[in-house]
């Protein structure tokens, strides 16, 4: 299974997938633990894509989308309802505490809105509005 890029900045279209110039090849690598691990360098990127969801850092990825995920509260299910109405797609993440791309759960915040929208523009963080819409009782 290939994971596409989860950041528009991306230059191949695939997760943990880049293109070195200085080689003309495109490098499958990861991070873990703070160091860099290597998986290979190859001709094409789908090559490179294909060695990473096949190693043990994208089978973990592909196996946290497939996650069951919890029911949604009724108010979770009307923002999914309304998502769905105006044509948006929710996109889920592996890589997220609430399991969908730019949003986080703040587990400290005190109140109702412990979600919060974190989106990039142009390389800049931006946050957005704070989410109550998604929490679980």
């Amino acid at each position: 299974m290939l994971i596409p890029a989860t950041s528009k900045n991306s230059t191949t279209g695939y997760k943990n997938v880049s293109y070195k110039r200085s080689k003309n090849k495109f490098q499958a690598q990861v991070q873990d633990g703070g160091k860099c691990v290597r998986l290979g360098s190859f001709d094409t990127a789908e090559e490179a894509a294909t060695a990473y969801a096949q190693s043990e850092y994208g089978r973990a990825d592909a196996a946290k989308l497939l996650q069951p995920r919890p029911a949604p509260t009724p108010a979770g299910a009307e923002a999914i309802r309304q998502a769905e109405r105006e044509g948006l797609t929710l996109t889920a993440s592996s890589s997220s505490n609430t399991g969908y791309k730019g949003v986080c759960y703040r587990q400290k915040h005190h109140g109702s809105q412990k979600y919060e929208l974190k989106v990039r523009d142009g390389g800049k963080q931006v946050f957005g509005d704070r989410l109550m819409i998604m929490q679980q009782p």
